[in-house]
């Protein structure tokens, strides 16, 4: 039996940047992908309403000259950058078990933190276990419109839209195996922050930074961690943030211990080190 992949577009979403790898997939490829096509464009912002507006725009094109090479047979996946996302946790309830009942809760529990502007927004959970909660992330209603009528008019059937934070945790789970897990997602201007506790959800925090990245985060993690009620002693905290590979590597505070998250046999996955990992290149190998 023959055995074909699908081609592959993968894109990170931000609001001063997007970043596009194409990989072209055949029949008995090994390795089963190739990257035949790497590109970041910075995004010229504009006083539009919507934050999103401007790197859809430049998405589309950057998909125009690569349409004819990559689109067909493709699966286009797009990693929401956290500034388009917002996140709530929802906490274990045994009882529910109801698919409806369970987005139901959700949106009970967005609304409490978001208010009207719910409304607005389509929401999606992780998966659900009654013991442990779960994650409810939020974005803008017309930005899924708008991605999904890209792909298309360039008739990409496959179509999958993540939020960053549940992109990043799925593809570090195997490192994130402590009792008290810290995650922390650095972008520019926001970082987010994540907790859990034995596999529990206990607390997301989606900050935009305001002066001082390396003080603002400390202060969110003391914050987060008195509201919680989890001592702060020796607490091992994981960053990702590859714009800020040298971030609180000189930390002196005892009560936190900073380790950046790697992948050994991928150091930069391509849509995580954006910045400076992807350079506009072409290459047909």
């Amino acid at each position: 039996m023959l055995r074909w992949w699908r081609n592959q577009i993968q894109v990170f979403l931000a609001p001063e940047r997007v970043s596009l790898v194409g990989f072209a997939r055949g029949f008995f490829r090994d390795p089963p992908s190739e990257q035949h096509y790497a590109q970041s464009v910075a995004c010229a912002q504009t006083d539009v309403t919507s934050q999103w507006k401007v790197p859809v725009q430049t998405l589309e094109q950057m998909l125009l000259p690569i349409a004819a090479d990559f689109s067909h047979h493709a699966q286009l996946h797009i990693i929401l950058s956290n500034h388009f996302v917002r996140y709530a946790t929802i906490a274990p309830q045994p009882a529910l078990a109801d698919p409806d009942e369970l987005m139901a809760y959700a949106s009970f529990q967005m609304r409490e933190i978001y208010a009207e502007r719910v409304d607005d927004w389509e929401l999606s959970i992780s998966a659900w276990n009654p013991g442990t909660g779960a994650l409810c992330a939020a974005i803008d209603r017309d930005l899924q419109a708008d991605l999904i009528a890209l792909a298309q008019r360039y008739q990409i059937r496959h179509v999958q839209i993540t939020p960053y934070l549940a992109a990043a945790l799925d593809r570090y789970a195997k490192q994130l195996v402590d009792e008290h897990i810290w995650c922390v997602l650095v972008e520019a201007g926001r970082f987010c922050l994540a907790a859990l506790t034995n596999g529990v959800w206990r607390s997301v925090r989606n900050q935009r930074v305001v002066a001082n990245l390396q003080e603002e985060l400390l202060s969110a993690l003391i914050q987060t961690s008195i509201t919680l009620g989890v001592e702060p002693l020796s607490q091992r905290v994981y960053l990702l943030a590859p714009e800020h590979p040298n971030l609180l590597t000189d930390n002196h505070d005892a009560r936190w211990q900073f380790v950046h998250l790697s992948d050994e046999s991928s150091p930069a996955a391509p849509y995580f080190a954006w910045s400076s990992a992807i350079a506009d290149r072409r290459n047909h190998a």
